[in-house]
Protein backbone atom coordinates (compact mmCIF):
# COMPACT_ATOMS: atom_id res chain seq x y z
CA UNK A 1 0.00 0.00 0.00
CA UNK A 2 1.07 3.54 -0.97
CA UNK A 3 1.69 5.75 1.55
CA UNK A 4 2.63 9.91 2.14
CA UNK A 5 5.21 8.67 4.35
CA UNK A 6 7.43 5.98 3.39
CA UNK A 7 8.54 3.53 0.73
CA UNK A 8 6.91 0.04 1.15
CA UNK A 9 10.50 -1.69 0.23
CA UNK A 10 14.11 -1.12 -0.67
CA UNK A 11 13.42 -1.22 -4.01
CA UNK A 12 10.64 1.43 -4.15
CA UNK A 13 12.95 3.61 -1.72
CA UNK A 14 15.86 3.17 -4.07
CA UNK A 15 13.48 4.24 -6.97
CA UNK A 16 12.33 7.31 -5.67
CA UNK A 17 15.55 7.97 -4.72
CA UNK A 18 16.69 7.77 -8.25
CA UNK A 19 13.50 9.98 -9.45
CA UNK A 20 14.34 12.92 -6.87
CA UNK A 21 18.21 12.49 -8.24
CA UNK A 22 16.82 13.89 -11.56
CA UNK A 23 15.25 16.74 -10.07
CA UNK A 24 18.22 17.92 -8.58
CA UNK A 25 18.11 16.38 -4.71
CA UNK A 26 19.62 13.88 -3.06
CA UNK A 27 18.41 11.55 -0.54
CA UNK A 28 19.00 9.54 2.52
CA UNK A 29 17.46 6.50 2.90
CA UNK A 30 16.06 5.07 6.04
CA UNK A 31 15.21 1.83 7.29
CA UNK A 32 12.07 1.38 10.03
CA UNK A 33 13.28 -1.88 12.04
CA UNK A 34 12.17 -0.50 14.87
CA UNK A 35 13.85 -1.24 18.23
CA UNK A 36 15.94 -3.92 19.14
CA UNK A 37 15.02 -7.04 21.75
CA UNK A 38 17.62 -9.06 20.61
CA UNK A 39 21.01 -10.07 19.51
CA UNK A 40 19.18 -11.52 15.92
CA UNK A 41 16.74 -8.79 15.60
CA UNK A 42 19.97 -6.21 15.78
CA UNK A 43 22.00 -9.02 13.76
CA UNK A 44 19.07 -8.71 10.56
CA UNK A 45 18.70 -4.85 11.19
CA UNK A 46 22.94 -5.08 10.30
CA UNK A 47 22.34 -7.00 6.93
CA UNK A 48 19.51 -4.71 6.16
CA UNK A 49 22.13 -1.98 6.05
CA UNK A 50 24.61 -3.53 4.29
CA UNK A 51 22.17 -4.14 1.71
CA UNK A 52 21.18 -0.56 1.27
CA UNK A 53 25.07 0.24 1.23
CA UNK A 54 25.59 -2.16 -1.39
CA UNK A 55 22.80 -1.28 -3.56
CA UNK A 56 23.30 2.10 -3.57
CA UNK A 57 26.79 1.82 -4.96
CA UNK A 58 25.65 -0.84 -7.02
CA UNK A 59 22.90 1.16 -8.26
CA UNK A 60 25.37 4.42 -8.69
CA UNK A 61 23.41 6.36 -6.86
CA UNK A 62 24.59 9.66 -5.10
CA UNK A 63 22.92 8.69 -1.79
CA UNK A 64 23.53 8.41 2.16
CA UNK A 65 22.41 6.25 4.88
CA UNK A 66 20.78 7.30 8.16
CA UNK A 67 21.10 4.56 11.27
CA UNK A 68 19.36 4.64 14.50
CA UNK A 69 21.22 2.59 17.70
CA UNK A 70 18.02 1.14 18.65
CA UNK A 71 17.85 -0.80 15.71
CA UNK A 72 20.86 -1.97 15.84
CA UNK A 73 21.05 -3.45 19.57
CA UNK A 74 21.31 -0.12 21.64
CA UNK A 75 19.39 -1.20 23.89
CA UNK A 76 20.21 -5.24 24.30
CA UNK A 77 24.29 -4.76 24.24
CA UNK A 78 25.78 -1.45 23.68
CA UNK A 79 29.21 -2.29 23.26
CA UNK A 80 27.83 -4.44 20.35
CA UNK A 81 25.38 -1.45 18.95
CA UNK A 82 29.18 0.58 18.55
CA UNK A 83 30.42 -2.39 16.75
CA UNK A 84 27.74 -2.99 14.45
CA UNK A 85 27.58 0.60 13.76
CA UNK A 86 31.15 1.09 12.88
CA UNK A 87 30.93 -2.09 11.06
CA UNK A 88 28.59 0.10 8.78
CA UNK A 89 30.26 3.19 8.91
CA UNK A 90 33.46 1.55 7.39
CA UNK A 91 31.17 -0.12 4.63
CA UNK A 92 29.77 3.03 3.99
CA UNK A 93 33.38 4.72 3.52
CA UNK A 94 34.72 2.33 1.48
CA UNK A 95 31.95 2.62 -0.79
CA UNK A 96 31.57 6.37 -1.42
CA UNK A 97 27.93 6.22 0.76
CA UNK A 98 27.36 8.91 2.87
CA UNK A 99 26.70 8.25 6.74
CA UNK A 100 24.30 9.67 9.64
CA UNK A 101 23.77 8.39 12.57
CA UNK A 102 19.96 9.98 14.73
CA UNK A 103 20.01 10.98 18.03
CA UNK A 104 16.55 9.37 18.67
CA UNK A 105 14.62 9.78 22.79
CA UNK A 106 16.11 12.21 24.89
CA UNK A 107 17.70 9.09 27.12
CA UNK A 108 19.54 7.85 24.31
CA UNK A 109 21.51 11.59 23.04
CA UNK A 110 24.64 10.43 25.11
CA UNK A 111 25.32 6.86 23.47
CA UNK A 112 24.33 8.90 20.27
CA UNK A 113 27.21 11.56 20.45
CA UNK A 114 29.66 9.16 22.11
CA UNK A 115 29.04 6.89 18.79
CA UNK A 116 29.58 9.36 16.37
CA UNK A 117 32.57 10.53 17.91
CA UNK A 118 33.94 7.09 17.77
CA UNK A 119 33.11 7.42 14.04
CA UNK A 120 35.12 10.56 13.77
CA UNK A 121 37.72 8.90 14.91
CA UNK A 122 38.04 6.84 11.70
CA UNK A 123 39.20 9.51 9.76
CA UNK A 124 36.09 10.06 7.56
CA UNK A 125 32.99 11.85 7.92
CA UNK A 126 29.69 11.37 9.51
CA UNK A 127 27.11 13.22 10.08
CA UNK A 128 24.97 13.63 13.75
CA UNK A 129 21.44 15.06 13.70
CA UNK A 130 21.07 16.86 16.53
CA UNK A 131 17.86 18.24 18.24
CA UNK A 132 16.66 21.23 18.97
CA UNK A 133 14.53 21.21 22.02
CA UNK A 134 17.25 19.22 23.76
CA UNK A 135 18.71 21.38 26.46
CA UNK A 136 22.06 19.45 26.13
CA UNK A 137 21.65 19.94 22.20
CA UNK A 138 24.74 23.22 22.72
CA UNK A 139 27.12 21.03 24.55
CA UNK A 140 26.64 18.21 21.82
CA UNK A 141 26.85 20.75 18.94
CA UNK A 142 30.52 21.94 20.33
CA UNK A 143 31.29 18.00 20.53
CA UNK A 144 30.55 17.33 17.21
CA UNK A 145 32.46 20.24 15.73
CA UNK A 146 35.36 19.72 17.97
CA UNK A 147 35.47 16.61 16.61
CA UNK A 148 35.37 16.95 12.65
CA UNK A 149 31.31 16.00 12.91
CA UNK A 150 28.56 17.48 10.19
CA UNK A 151 25.75 18.51 12.36
CA UNK A 152 22.02 18.13 11.19
CA UNK A 153 19.81 20.58 13.05
CA UNK A 154 16.50 19.26 13.44
CA UNK A 155 13.56 20.38 15.78
CA UNK A 156 12.92 16.66 17.00
CA UNK A 157 10.44 14.85 16.88
CA UNK A 158 10.49 12.65 20.35
CA UNK A 159 9.96 14.00 23.65
CA UNK A 160 12.40 16.67 24.76
CA UNK A 161 13.04 19.12 26.93
CA UNK A 162 10.66 21.98 25.98
CA UNK A 163 7.52 21.93 23.04
CA UNK A 164 7.51 25.69 23.04
CA UNK A 165 7.81 26.28 19.64
CA UNK A 166 8.44 29.90 19.62
CA UNK A 167 11.31 28.72 22.15
CA UNK A 168 12.57 25.63 19.69
CA UNK A 169 12.69 28.05 16.93
CA UNK A 170 14.81 30.49 18.87
CA UNK A 171 17.46 27.27 19.97
CA UNK A 172 17.32 26.35 16.27
CA UNK A 173 18.62 29.80 14.91
CA UNK A 174 21.18 29.78 17.97
CA UNK A 175 22.30 26.66 16.90
CA UNK A 176 22.45 27.43 13.31
CA UNK A 177 25.05 30.83 13.81
CA UNK A 178 27.24 28.79 15.98
CA UNK A 179 27.57 26.55 12.98
CA UNK A 180 27.92 29.36 10.67
CA UNK A 181 29.94 31.66 12.99
CA UNK A 182 32.50 28.03 12.70
CA UNK A 183 32.82 28.42 9.00
CA UNK A 184 30.85 24.62 8.88
CA UNK A 185 28.89 23.21 6.47
CA UNK A 186 24.82 23.70 7.79
CA UNK A 187 22.92 20.90 7.50
CA UNK A 188 19.20 21.36 8.83
CA UNK A 189 16.16 19.54 8.70
CA UNK A 190 13.23 22.19 8.91
CA UNK A 191 9.36 22.73 7.52
CA UNK A 192 9.39 25.65 8.86
CA UNK A 193 8.96 28.71 6.59
CA UNK A 194 10.35 30.98 9.01
CA UNK A 195 13.46 28.90 9.56
CA UNK A 196 14.18 28.30 6.12
CA UNK A 197 13.93 32.21 5.33
CA UNK A 198 16.05 33.11 8.22
CA UNK A 199 18.96 30.80 7.30
CA UNK A 200 18.38 31.83 3.76
CA UNK A 201 19.11 35.36 3.90
CA UNK A 202 22.11 34.49 6.24
CA UNK A 203 23.65 32.22 3.68
CA UNK A 204 22.83 33.27 0.40
CA UNK A 205 26.59 33.95 -1.11
CA UNK A 206 27.31 30.72 0.34
CA UNK A 207 24.90 28.49 -0.52
CA UNK A 208 27.08 25.32 -1.11
CA UNK A 209 28.00 24.79 2.61
CA UNK A 210 23.84 24.56 3.26
CA UNK A 211 21.64 21.87 2.98
CA UNK A 212 18.44 21.53 3.58
CA UNK A 213 16.85 18.42 4.43
CA UNK A 214 12.78 17.30 4.00
CA UNK A 215 10.52 13.87 4.70
CA UNK A 216 9.26 12.37 2.29
CA UNK A 217 5.68 13.85 1.87
CA UNK A 218 6.50 17.04 2.77
CA UNK A 219 7.24 20.18 1.07
CA UNK A 220 7.54 18.32 -2.43
CA UNK A 221 6.90 21.67 -4.20
CA UNK A 222 9.91 23.71 -1.93
CA UNK A 223 12.17 20.83 -2.69
CA UNK A 224 12.13 21.25 -6.16
CA UNK A 225 12.06 25.13 -6.04
CA UNK A 226 15.17 25.14 -3.80
CA UNK A 227 17.18 22.82 -5.89
CA UNK A 228 16.11 24.62 -9.21
CA UNK A 229 17.66 28.10 -7.79
CA UNK A 230 20.97 25.94 -6.54
CA UNK A 231 20.58 25.14 -3.23
CA UNK A 232 21.07 21.82 -1.86
CA UNK A 233 18.19 19.72 -0.80
CA UNK A 234 17.93 16.54 0.51
CA UNK A 235 15.06 14.03 1.14
CA UNK A 236 14.79 11.36 3.54
CA UNK A 237 13.20 8.42 2.67
CA UNK A 238 12.18 5.56 5.04
CA UNK A 239 10.89 2.33 4.32
CA UNK A 240 10.16 -0.97 6.08
CA UNK A 241 7.56 -2.33 8.25
CA UNK A 242 7.50 -0.89 11.04
CA UNK A 243 6.01 2.40 10.33
CA UNK A 244 3.09 2.98 12.56
CA UNK A 245 5.45 4.81 15.27
CA UNK A 246 6.87 7.11 12.42
CA UNK A 247 3.62 7.69 10.87
CA UNK A 248 2.29 8.58 13.89
CA UNK A 249 4.88 11.03 14.68
CA UNK A 250 4.37 12.72 11.20
CA UNK A 251 0.52 13.29 11.91
CA UNK A 252 1.49 15.11 15.29
CA UNK A 253 3.16 17.50 13.63
CA UNK A 254 0.55 18.59 11.20
CA UNK A 255 -1.61 18.43 13.94
CA UNK A 256 0.48 20.84 15.84
CA UNK A 257 0.84 22.77 13.26
CA UNK A 258 -2.53 23.55 12.60
CA UNK A 259 -3.10 24.10 16.67
CA UNK A 260 -0.48 26.91 16.06
CA UNK A 261 -2.39 28.48 12.85
CA UNK A 262 0.78 27.28 10.47
CA UNK A 263 0.89 24.82 7.55
CA UNK A 264 4.07 23.41 6.18
CA UNK A 265 6.13 24.19 3.30
CA UNK A 266 4.11 23.62 0.17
Amino acid sequence: MNSRWTEPSLQSALDRCRVRYENGIHCTIAFLGGCAQTYVQASQAVKTYLDIIKLLNQQKLDASITVKPTTLGMLVDKVLCTEHVLSLFRKAMALNVGFEVATEGKNTAQYTVDTAVACAKEKHGVTLALQAYLDRTPDDLKIALENGIRPRLVKGAYVGDTDDYVKIQRRFKNLAQIVLENKQPLFVGTHDPELIRWIMQRADSNRQFIEFGFLKGLADNTKVDLARHGWNVLEYIPFGKDVEAYESRRWSFLKELGRLGKVPMP
